[in-house]
């Protein structure tokens, strides 16, 4: 289950926004658990659990409103430990510290707030929704075809395995060539078979001359 851990002064006109914002985030993003270090009864000293939550989180959203040292604190050991980052405020941009104002912020405005959850749905669904996903629908669909017009027994890659593949291969040649249909499906399909052997890059080959001419 993802994690969204939301760093904010403990004044009690924020925390309205913060169940107001929890409430919205679980709603919206299927499986996303939402919360704040001060939710529970503590066993632990409060820094301690804060780490914890941190460390668990899949993205932090950090309210630097009002300049809070605690928040800044915070925001410090989740940039150390190469969290994604959500920052949010409802002061000037110009307020922020200058260590943190070339981050982009979303500000928020209580006249504003479809304006305000339009932009943090965005910047959570760049986090918690994979990229990859519409990918894997469109190679299981050339594997499909594939299998369907060759004679090999050849077993499907998992969408785990393949989301791993494609995202490795994105990280180190860049974006993928979503115009060139050819192209892109001889990248995709070979990620989608279990093993890829010589045999099978031959036949994967041809498949894709045969169904792609000319492009």
């Amino acid at each position: 289950m993802p994690n969204c851990f939301v760093m904010m002064p403990f004044r009690p006109e924020l925390h309205y926004m913060y169940l107001f914002m929890k409430q919205h985030i679980e709603s919206t993003f299927d499986g996303v658990l939402c919360k704040r270090g001060d939710e529970k009864i503590l066993t632990v000293p409060l820094l301690d659990k804060v780490v914890s939550y941190i460390q668990e989180a899949d993205v932090v959203i950090a309210d630097c409103t009002g300049r809070n040292p605690n928040v800044f604190y915070e925001l410090g050991i989740a940039h150390t430990l190469k969290k994604d980052v959500i920052l949010l405020t409802s002061d000037p941009i110009d307020e922020a510290p200058s260590d943190i104002r070339a981050f982009e912020f979303i500000r928020y405005a209580l006249d504003d707030h479809l304006g305000f959850l339009e932009k943090l749905d965005r910047a959570l669904r760049a986090v918690l929704v994979n990229p990859f996903d519409a990918l894997y629908d469109r190679a299981s669909a050339l594997f499909d075809r594939f299998q369907h017009d060759t004679p090999l027994q050849i077993s499907r890659a998992t969408k785990d395995s393949f989301t791993a593949l494609i995202a490795v291969r994105v990280h180190r040649r860049g974006p993928l060539p979503s115009n060139n249909e050819k192209a892109l499906a001889t990248i995709l399909l070979p990620l989608m078979v279990e093993q890829v052997e010589l045999p099978v890059m031959i036949e994967i080959d041809k498949w894709i001359e045969q169904n792609f001419p000319g492009t």
